[in-house]
């Protein structure tokens, strides 16, 4: 009996200690925020063709190859990357915090071209 509490209270310790390490092949934060990141601006460009469901999944698919290979990785890379951070709240979180922060500061790169070129329209006028 005093066994099986010993491995009892092993497997409990063994069980409650959480691995911070990430695993061997997950892409790194700002790898993966990057790449999350590309994708949502593909899905808008791929969104606002205005192509039938079927063909707006074939064209996305190219973006998403091309979004890999830009970034050196591989779909089942970045699905496997997508499943820890699933699996891993905070670190998802911290994720997406980077892509809330690179679309913003796009938005505001974008916002901002724009303004200048309408500021250059008018004094051209």
């Amino acid at each position: 009996m005093r066994n099986l509490s010993y491995l009892v209270a092993i497997l409990i310790i063994v069980s409650c200690t959480q691995k911070n390490e990430v695993p061997k092949g997950v892409l790194p934060p700002e790898k993966m925020a990057n790449i999350l990141s590309e994708i949502y601006i593909a899905e808008n460009k791929v969104s606002n063709i205005g192509l039938r469901h079927d063909s707006s999944k074939v064209v996305m698919r190219h973006y998403e190859l091309k979004i890999f290979d830009d970034n050196n990785t591989t779909d089942s890379i970045y699905k496997e990357s997508f499943a820890y951070y699933l699996e891993n709240p905070t670190k998802l979180e911290a994720v997406y915090d980077i892509v809330i922060d690179s679309m913003s500061l796009k938005e505001q790169v974008i916002e901002a071209n724009r303004k200048k070129a309408l500021t250059k329209d008018k004094t051209a006028i």
